[in-house]
């Protein structure tokens, strides 16, 4: 399977467990649209910007190395 389409399906997977993070967890802790769930959306945005950022170069180099 191509890397950059297991790199992608990685924000998919992101999404998803954002999704049933917001729709079943926060609600159930009483997190839901409160400010203490700050903390976990600044958590998940560097989880984001971490897979986007070190999924980026570690292609590029395995592009650059490959070739």
């Amino acid at each position: 399977m191509n890397k950059k389409i297991i790199w992608f399906l990685g924000f998919v997977i992101l999404f998803l467990i954002n999704l049933a993070v917001e729709f079943f967890l926060l609600p159930l802790w009483d997190l839901d649209n409160t400010s203490r769930n700050d903390i976990y959306f600044k958590i998940w945005w560097l989880a984001v910007a971490g897979w986007f950022f070190f999924g980026f170069i570690l292609l590029t180099r395995r592009n650059h190395i490959v070739k």
